[in-house]
């Protein structure tokens, strides 16, 4: 039943893919204003990726630390614990709605599994995932701020939800995927037992990635991002992956999400449902918790850790946009010739001052040789 309803699923949001790009290429000109904010923008502690980039001249680091385990009792009675890092960089650069985005992922590990010879336990060290691509924003809803200003006299215009809302901020994201040396192909956490009953999982060096992102914004502080998209494209591998993350924002720093992903290709189909919690430490810094979990028991999946996210902020080190390099030269020449006027006027007085100091040994000397004269 489960693996029904994600065929369903996945075959309906793939559809709406099509229909939703082929009329944003028709209706969304390419141009927006994406949405630089003064706190932290991070995609953590949920798998999603938000619609909006980090902004231009931002550098943002994403690292996560994680137990993670799976048990496959039907299958040679395996199983598998470790720990994994998830590691994700983010660099605005060029223009407000571009971003580029790292992605790796690396897992230490003990599998486990029993055959007609006997038990093994295999001690696994490697690069599970790796990733870079680019996103660009398309649609901003929120281009024309003045829809969006409140309503002096109504709390109820305020706060219900407006069909405008509905409309979601659209980005699209293109990447490559790059093999991991065979130790996890495809992210598969059980390749030695799959090797025993079919061909052995080859992965090519690099693959191609696409994905959709949409971003709603229903309420203040209630956010809903769908990523819907495809990995692996050039190989006979393809996955299908749906995700969507319901995250709700307080007043006191803290936010909690909850989220669903389906994955679908020919090694590994699955649901999977996961939570957290996320601390905005300051404006540049947050903490977070997570756990996840899978649906089916072949295998059955556990993620549970914590995270940080850091970015350094340089979008408004400077006061003009574009830069004006002329004028910041002449600023620091005039900066130069002031310092150095000043530096000519203490001279100046200090020789002035000798001057006078000299007459007035002067005078009293000839006072001195007057009196004896007299």
């Amino acid at each position: 039943m489960t693996g029904f309803l994600i065929d369903v699923s996945l075959n309906m949001y793939l559809l709406s893919l099509s229909i939703l790009c082929f009329i944003t290429m028709l209706t969304v000109p390419l141009m927006s204003i994406a949405q630089y904010t003064d706190v932290i923008n991070s995609n953590r502690p949920s798998q999603s990726m938000g619609a909006y980039g980090v902004g231009k001249r931002v550098y943002q680091l994403e690292q996560g630390l994680s137990f993670r385990m799976g048990i496959f009792n039907a299958f040679q009675d395996a199983s598998y614990t470790g720990i994994g890092g998830r590691t994700q960089i983010r660099i605005g650069q060029f223009k407000e709605q571009l971003e580029f985005v790292v992605t790796s992922d690396y897992q230490i590990d003990g599998l486990r599994y029993s055959t007609a010879s006997g038990r093994y336990n295999i001690n696994r060290n490697a690069l599970r995932d790796l990733g870079t691509g680019v996103k660009y924003l398309i649609y901003d809803p929120f281009r024309k701020v003045d829809k969006y200003k409140p309503n002096f006299y109504s709390w109820h215009a305020n706060n219900k939800i407006r069909w405008r809302d509905l409309i979601p901020a659209t980005s699209v994201y293109a990447g490559a995927q790059f093999s991991t040396g065979g130790v996890y192909p495809y992210q598969e956490n059980f390749l030695p037992l799959y090797d025993y009953k079919y061909n052995p999982l080859s992965e090519p060096f690099v693959s191609a990635t696409a994905m959709l992102i949409l971003q709603q914004h229903l309420r203040p502080g209630l956010v809903v991002v769908h990523n819907i998209g495809m990995r692996y494209l050039t190989t006979s591998m393809q996955q299908k992956k749906l995700l969507g993350t319901l995250t709700y924002s307080t007043q006191s720093k803290w936010s909690f999400f909850a989220e669903y992903t389906i994955y679908d290709s020919q090694i590994y189909r699955d649901l999977i449902i996961g939570t957290g919690a996320a601390y905005l430490i300051y404006s540049n810094l947050q903490l977070d918790m997570a756990v996840q979990k899978n649906l089916k028991s072949t295998p059955s999946l556990l993620t549970a850790g914590i995270g940080v996210s850091y970015r350094l902020d340089r979008h408004n080190i400077w006061n003009e946009e574009p830069q004006n390099l002329e004028k910041i030269r002449e600023e620091k020449a005039a900066r130069r010739n002031a310092k150095n006027e000043k530096a000519s006027i203490r001279k100046a007085e200090k020789r002035t001052s000798r001057g006078l100091k000299k007459l007035d040994r002067k005078q009293k000397k000839i006072e001195r040789k007057i009196k004896r004269v007299k």
